[in-house]
């Protein structure tokens, strides 16, 4: 997967040019295209890359279709794994707030037994469940014992 330190059409014309420096044996200096600091071109983006990859190849050793096939194989991975990374998110903060709502009720105590008392309610902040006891916000993940 490419991603880009800067906006996606400068991370497009990098990785055009490493494609084309890869087909045609030409060395290209470029800055490094980063993994995890922009977001990740999209399918479109891929397909536009592949086909300018075609047409910037050397005509005289054109890349085989088995190379063509293994890149659309990898992108396809490559979208799956985003699409299962998305379903696992959705179902951890299920589970959290399930988790969370069971406590209703129930006395709990922190690790550091600050807080201990009944669960009044389960709120929401930042997207994460947080148990009120009394006055406090407790994290879930804070609890060490219920009863």
């Amino acid at each position: 997967m490419i991603t880009a330190a800067s906006p996606p059409s400068t991370a497009a014309a990098n990785a055009v040019a490493n494609m084309a420096a890869a087909s045609t044996g030409t060395e290209t200096q470029l800055p490094v295209v980063s993994e995890t600091t922009g977001p990740a071109l999209g399918q479109d983006a891929f397909l536009k890359l592949l086909i300018t990859q075609i047409q910037m190849q050397d005509p005289l050793e054109p890349m085989s279709a088995t190379e063509y096939i293994a890149q659309l194989a990898q992108f396809s991975t490559v979208e799956q794994l985003q699409a299962t990374n998305l379903h696992l998110g959705i179902l951890y903060q299920a589970q959290a707030v399930s988790q969370a709502v069971l406590l209703i009720g129930k006395h709990i105590e922190t690790a550091d037994g600050s807080v201990t008392g009944l669960v009044e309610a389960v709120i929401f902040a930042d997207g994460q469940p947080k148990l009120i006891v009394g006055d406090e916000q407790i994290n879930p993940g804070d609890v060490v014992r219920v009863w």
